[in-house]
């Protein structure tokens, strides 16, 4: 009865619409049930709508709209990564060989030699398997395969131009899954790179990307090379990096030129995203690491850190060219233990169970028609051109919040006051009552246990009285 009394006590003095209706003591019984079937039906709508509400701001808060003031974009040009097809100088292979096993190019295993360097200066997933043929040569099991590929890799020779004449631009030497390559224009090109330097975000910051105003017409980079030196280009975008599932590379030969245009297509993400979890958005930006392998995120990092571990599970080591990964580094051996798993590694990413979340800002970029030159005598027969340029887009797709936190918050009170009366002041409201009313009844227990029985106040008053009756009557008087 005290507990029902309490119940009655709060619906009397809250606002909340109806309850103070049910409270009201002499009320009808069956007009008590009606009220109190109206506001638990309305609080069961506002549940239902409020939740609902939730599970959107949950699940997918955001859309994704398109831009068309494209007069004020500034436009990434597209990285290029390059890679000797010969990624061996000769005369720096004589040297290694002499300095290593004092071999010269008389002795009758410099041929075998130069084969091994050839095979380890050339590494990649697709050519583990020519290692096996030196699987029983234990004098190369302890080679620093690393340091040999960096010693004998031929120089960067030629000069590489922008469209950006204010600042200089240079090629980084990486390692990366297809082998010593050299890299422009990638955010990520330190990651990768033999500097020696630790990579992390603010080595992002100071990287500068090439970038195209749209009334800039010539928005282009070219590099001319040795002409003895036949290349391989990856172009991708500056938020990518090469890796070995990439498409495949443009290659130019000796006395060519290749000119190619790209087109872009760009989905970029609002700041306001970030309020929202990865898994409410449905996309990681680049600084939000999957794991603390990498500092960084993009979907080629992830296939890659991906095959990385898979390599680690097969064969416990990991190949010479993730240098910047922990693990046991594999020699002869363990390279030969990975050729046999080779075809399993460089199978797609969601073949080999990789679970890559998509980017927030992606960069596509799809090639047009090249155009291949070949020069057969004067000024351009003595190098090897490759320009790439980029045809500045007119539209941009945009995510952005849909239905961010200060719209679930709108929702709530919208749904509460609609179905209760329910305003921040009320909800304030409620909880003052409740906390009272639970301390009256705290209170009002507390004081029960401490009153004494019956039987045990009945036993005092006699003992009073008879030492009333017992002192003199005089002290009556």
């Amino acid at each position: 009865m005290r507990f029902f009394h309490l119940i009655q006590n709060f619906s009397r003095q809250t606002t909340v619409h109806g309850l103070h209706i049910i409270g009201i003591s002499k009320l009808h019984f069956l007009e008590r049930l009606f009220w109190l079937t109206v506001v638990t039906t309305a609080a069961g709508g506002a549940i239902a709508i409020s939740y609902s509400n939730w599970m959107r701001y949950l699940a997918n808060p955001t859309v994704v709209s398109i831009q068309k003031d494209f007069r004020n974009w500034e436009n990434p040009l597209p990285a290029a990564t390059g890679c000797f097809i010969d990624k061996t100088d000769k005369s720096k292979a004589d040297k290694y060989i002499m300095e290593k096993w004092g071999v010269n190019p008389s002795d009758t295993k410099y041929e075998y030699y130069v084969d091994f360097i050839r095979t380890v200066s050339n590494v990649s997933y697709g050519n583990l398997k020519e290692f096996e043929r030196f699987g029983s040569d234990l004098d190369l099991q302890h080679i620093d395969m690393l340091d040999l590929t960096v010693k004998v890799h031929p120089d960067l020779s030629g000069t590489l131009v922008s469209f950006d004449v204010k600042h200089k631009t240079n090629w980084t030497l990486i390692m990366s899954e297809m082998g010593m390559c050299f890299s422009v224009n990638s955010l990520f090109v330190n990651l990768l790179s033999l500097s020696g330097t630790k990579f992390n975000t603010s080595a992002i910051k100071n990287q500068r990307i090439l970038r195209c105003h749209y009334l800039n017409g010539l928005c282009y980079a070219r590099y001319d090379s040795d002409p003895e030196l036949a290349l391989k280009y990856y172009v991708h975008s500056y938020l990518e990096i090469v890796h070995a599932t990439t498409e495949p590379p443009l290659i130019i030969h000796e006395s060519e030129e290749l000119e190619i245009n790209y087109r872009m297509q760009e989905t970029e993400a609002s700041l306001a995203l970030r309020d929202l979890t990865p898994s409410q958005r449905k996309c990681r930006f680049y600084d939000e690491p999957l794991s603390t392998d990498v500092p960084v995120f993009s979907s080629s990092i992830c296939y890659t850190i991906c095959r990385y571990k898979l390599a680690l599970k097969l064969c416990g080591c990991r190949p010479f060219f993730y240098h910047n990964l922990g693990g046991k580094i594999c020699n002869l051996t363990g390279l030969i233990c990975l050729s046999r798993h080779a075809d399993r590694i460089t199978q797609p990413p969601s073949q080999i169970g990789c679970q890559c979340p998509q980017p927030c800002n992606i960069i596509t970029y799809f090639p047009q028609v090249p155009k291949l030159t070949r020069w057969e005598h004067g000024y351009f027969e003595q190098r090897i051109t490759f320009r790439w340029a980029l045809l500045v887009p007119t539209t941009k797709f945009h995510r952005d919040v849909l239905f961010g936190f200060e719209d679930l918050v709108v929702s709530f009170g919208g749904t509460l006051a609609l179905f209760l009366g329910i305003s921040f002041i009320s909800a304030i409201e409620i909880l003052f009552l409740v906390a009272e009313n639970i301390y009256i009844f705290c209170k009002h227990q507390n004081k029960i246990t401490h009153v004494q029985p019956v039987s045990q106040r009945r036993n005092k008053i006699r003992r009073d009285n008879r030492i009333i009756k017992r002192q003199p009557k005089h002290l009556y008087y």
